[in-house]
């Protein structure tokens, strides 16, 4: 576990041979909050390790917030619901698609929907990698969480991949979206965590992909 700033925590569980995959623990005042949940037993383990160190288990975890559908960020929802009990929630259009995979109820939110968490938690929708794939924004702490809304190649930005995309077109074209936002700090699943003039990183890469 990394302490990104105070009460910020990102997860590695990446697998040897693959890219780099990353989730997240929020300790927030008004609880603890997981974003993704990864998807073998490293990660699962990883997150149990975390918790403890800091004082934790897995009933302190009261919300789960995912980012979008893919396997490598909800196959272990089913058994982090039954260890944390806690509330699951996504973008609107995305949950009916976890509920179906992986058998746990999610509830739906609205693009700029806010969650009580670390000053406000703002959903973010940007679809295209999949239908209801969402960024959270912290705006309090000027933190963009991004799932995978934008991946890292050889350590530089890119739009995500169109293998993997259900409409790579829509999905960089909303990249633009993130602009509208003020962020310092940048945390995404697949790449390095950019922590500082975050923003202007996204804004190259969007005036890139324009061309």
């Amino acid at each position: 576990m990394v302490k990104v700033l105070d009460g910020i925590y990102s997860i590695d569980f990446s697998e040897e041979g693959n890219h780099g995959m990353e989730l997240w623990i929020l300790d927030c005042s008004e609880g603890t909050v997981l974003i993704d949940t990864g998807m073998r037993d490293k990660a699962l383990n990883l997150i149990e390790a975390d918790l403890k160190s800091m004082g934790k288990t897995w009933s302190d975890i009261g919300t789960v917030l995912i980012t979008h559908k893919h396997g490598d960020h909800i196959n272990n929802l089913a058994r982090l619901k039954k260890l944390t009990g806690a509330r699951i929630m996504s973008q609107k259009h995305e949950a009916p698609l976890i509920e179906k995979a992986t058998g746990v109820k999610v509830e739906g939110l609205e693009h700029g929907a806010r969650l009580p968490y670390c000053g406000g938690i703002e959903v973010v929708h940007v679809p295209g990698h999949s239908e209801g794939n969402s960024c959270y924004y912290l705006p309090t702490r000027k933190i963009m969480i991004a799932g995978d809304t934008i991946f890292a190649e050889d350590g530089e930005l890119i739009a995500p991949p169109e293998r993997y995309c259900l409409d790579a077109e829509q999905a960089t074209k909303g990249m633009e979206r993130l602009l509208d936002y003020d962020f310092d700090v940048f945390m995404y699943t697949h790449g390095e965590d950019i922590m500082e003039n975050a923003k202007e990183k996204v804004r190259e890469l969007v005036e890139k992909t324009r061309k």
